[in-house]
């Protein structure tokens, strides 16, 4: 540690405590000049370019968004309610999810309420009305309710640990509010492109968010980089060569149904339009 030059900023009080190598090393790995002067059970945190406090503000956000403080001796450990509070919308979620692979597997009558048009049965033929009925008798929750319904269990890990894995990092950086939002806009973008595609059917699942969701870091960490939102390596290509793959129909006749391939298109776009939204909101900012 060495004294600071006057000119330099002052960025924050960090508790002697906390271990914060990593950080240092991040700094350091990004040339960003920096000091650190230990004043009684606290270390300040300085940097020598004004220019570069946004970017180290944000740096220091994202890493204790991944390593929170440890716990004080003798303090109870966070039970599960706590945990949670940090992604409430990707807890809930995944837990509609369950509940619609439920209804698919034991509650087959209600699931005409969850499609994105209605549908009954003629014999043994299905019958499907139009998305146009649907919205004029008000039955706007179409829009949405697909994404819940899961047909099987590997269709439902699939999509919930995608959407936990995708989720946790965008949920604790943006908050719960933006999480919802953006996370409604991709369901009904994806389950529109899909039913345009297809025309009145039988579809569902959250891989149309999931894939919104990749869009949106893969765009947003480009446009304003965040540690938090970088994605684990090889991931962005697998989903990309899997959703290639839908589209030629090979994953079909592996499989029994068929991959909604537009819902994934779709939602990739839908997310990459908004992730490009909010790094460009987020870099205006950082500018101010």
């Amino acid at each position: 540690m060495s004294e600071p030059h006057p000119e330099w900023v002052q960025v924050a009080d960090i508790p002697v405590k906390f271990d914060l190598t990593e950080f240092y090393r991040t700094l350091e790995a990004q040339g960003i000049a920096y000091r650190l002067q230990q004043r009684g059970d606290m270390i300040e945190l300085w940097v020598g370019a004004s220019e570069d406090v946004p970017a180290v503000v944000r740096l220091l956000e994202d890493y204790s968004l991944h390593h929170p403080p440890p716990p004080m001796p003798g303090a109870p450990q966070l039970g599960f309610q706590e945990q949670v509070q940090k992604m409430p919308v990707v807890v809930v979620l995944i837990l509609l999810s369950i509940v619609g692979m439920a209804i698919v597997d034991w509650g087959v009558p209600l699931i005409h309420w969850f499609t994105f048009q209605d549908f009954d049965f003629v014999g043994e033929t299905i019958h499907f009305g139009t998305a146009d009925e649907a919205m004029a008798n008000g039955q706007y929750w179409r829009l949405i309710t697909p994404i819940f319904l899961h047909f099987g269990i590997f269709h439902l890990a699939f999509n919930g640990v995608w959407m936990w894995e995708l989720g946790r990092r965008i949920e604790p950086l943006s908050g719960s509010l933006h999480m919802l939002v953006i996370a409604l806009l991709m369901a009904v973008s994806s389950n529109l492109g899909q039913y345009l595609w297809t025309g009145p059917s039988l579809f569902g699942g959250m891989s149309g968010v999931v894939y919104g969701l990749l869009g949106y870091i893969w765009i947003r960490n480009k446009v304003a980089p965040r540690p938090i939102l970088a994605l684990p390596r090889g991931l962005l290509g697998f989903m990309l060569f899997w959703l290639l793959a839908g589209m030629t129909g090979v994953i079909d006749m592996l499989m029994s149904g068929s991959i909604a391939n537009a819902a994934h298109a779709i939602g990739l776009l839908c997310g990459m339009l908004l992730g490009g939204w909010a790094g460009i909101t987020e870099s205006g900012r950082s500018r101010q």
